[in-house]
């Protein structure tokens, strides 16, 4: 897949565009970039995305809220999913200030070549989002392309959203946020040296400084899964907190990411690693003691276990049945 970064005239000469920030990637957005990839076969162009680095309220109100996906996972699954270019903009203050039909013709028509574009019932563009599917459409009768707005899409009757994602991932229900993003919930970032503390009771983790403005799930530990920048994955139990056995939990500093991988034993400092949250397990809690961490540790090693195995063969089950609907991994 190709990737802009610079809205420049001519990059592409015909597309089929979806356009939106796809924080998550969810199936509500999967539909919009699917009309695009389709109707780019249709009319034998290019598909593409037009999408942003960071999120338009970094700009817009000074406080860039916590995401779901960042660019480098976004890109993963737009290449997933079909999308041969994607154009990522850079929300500038000179982006901020064009027009809806300034944005339609400079980017769209004049950048991307747009033949057709697909957007979700609720998208905004142009200064001041001014800009809205009926607009858009006005625009494609003078322009030359089509528009197709996609429709709310429902989960167990619970619309798809990047908020309602988010909410289910802050409260640790990590099943109602698999469902509704299509895959598990997963953040990446770097292993770095922690204390030690873990290795010197015979559990060693894999301390995870976590990309800028992920979204961490609530504190607690988690059964889970880590993948490595080599590719390998290994199944782990994972906490998410302060640690509290060791010190007092409190201040503002963000919470650990820490991670036991099972049969594991490497030096993996500076690695890049991706973390999978499977299925919440407990809250974290203060032991009056190591031997009383230990045996606790011992049990959510075991459960996690367990949890991944049913996950496993759950997903074995599913594809035995030959279900054909596959969403990105």
């Amino acid at each position: 897949m190709k990737v802009f970064t610079v809205a420049k005239p001519g990059l592409i000469q015909s597309s089929a565009i979806a356009l939106g920030f796809f924080d998550g990637v969810h199936p509500g957005h999967q539909v919009v970039i699917g009309k695009a990839v389709e109707e780019a076969r249709s009319l034998g162009v290019t598909s593409g995305v037009v999408t942003f680095r960071d999120h338009p309220r970094a700009l817009t109100r000074g406080l860039h809220p916590l995401l779901l996906t960042d660019i480098d996972q976004r890109l993963k699954l737009f290449e997933q999913l079909g999308v041969e270019a994607t154009l990522v903009l850079t929300f500038s203050e000179e982006l901020c200030r064009l027009s809806p039909r300034e944005y339609v013709e400079n980017v769209l028509v004049g950048a991307m070549g747009a033949r057709s574009i697909s957007v979700g019932h609720n998208h905004h563009f142009g200064r001041d989002r001014e800009g809205n599917p009926e607009l858009l459409r006005n625009f494609g009768e003078s322009l030359g392309f089509s528009v197709h707005v996609a429709p709310m899409v429902f989960v167990n009757s619970v619309e798809v959203s990047s908020s309602a994602i988010r909410e289910s991932i802050v409260d640790g229900d990590m099943s109602k946020a698999k469902k509704l993003l299509s895959r598990t919930y997963r953040v990446g970032g770097e292993v770095i040296k922690g204390d030690g503390r873990g290795r010197q009771i015979g559990f060693p983790t894999a301390n995870v400084q976590l990309r800028e403005f992920q979204l961490i799930p609530r504190t607690g530990v988690y059964a889970g899964r880590v993948e490595l920048g080599s590719g390998e994955r290994f199944d782990a139990v994972i906490n998410v907190g302060y640690r509290p056995t060791f010190k007092s939990a409190g201040g503002n500093e963000d919470p650990l990411v820490e991670a036991h991988l099972f049969e594991f034993d490497r030096d993996i400092y500076g690695d890049k690693c991706t973390i999978e949250f499977v299925e919440y397990l407990r809250t974290e809690k203060k032991f009056d003691g190591i031997e009383a961490l230990k045996e606790q540790i011992n049990a959510d090693a075991a459960k996690s276990r367990q949890v991944l195995q049913d996950a496993t063969n759950a997903a074995g089950e599913e594809n035995s049945s030959g279900d054909k609907n596959k969403q990105p991994a």
